[in-house]
């Protein structure tokens, strides 16, 4: 079953008359690697997406999709905080991500969402 990740990766193939081993080597990787990501058997690298978005000089919606498709198919997530604040901030939003309800999510995805702009 293709990911939604998966989906916009084929758009963008689709748009450049691309085929799978196309963008594969642009990216460096091997087709059944990006295949994988695409079904959602391996969860993309860190900087997957930023890759894909530079090599394809993609708009800012589209790079905006292609982040939160490239996301939600990520089961865990690696930061590496420069500050002690940042650490700590981290650190409390990993222990407590499950207990927060879907409006404390939208107003931490909001701030964030501002910060892109």
């Amino acid at each position: 079953m293709v990911t939604e990740l998966g989906k916009e990766l084929r758009k963008i193939r689709i748009d450049r008359d691309e085929r799978l081993m196309d963008m594969a080597d642009k990216l460096g990787k091997s087709s059944a690697f990006v295949s994988a990501i695409e079904v959602g058997k391996k969860s993309p690298p860190p900087g997957f997406e930023d890759a894909v978005a530079k090599i394809y000089e993609l708009a800012s919606d589209m790079v905006t999709k292609l982040y939160q498709a490239a996301d939600r198919a990520r089961k865990s997530f690696t930061i590496e905080p420069s500050s002690m604040l940042g650490r700590d901030t981290a650190g409390l939003l990993a222990r407590r991500m499950n207990e927060l309800s879907e409006e404390q999510l939208n107003e931490i995805n909001e701030i964030l969402r501002k910060m892109r702009e």
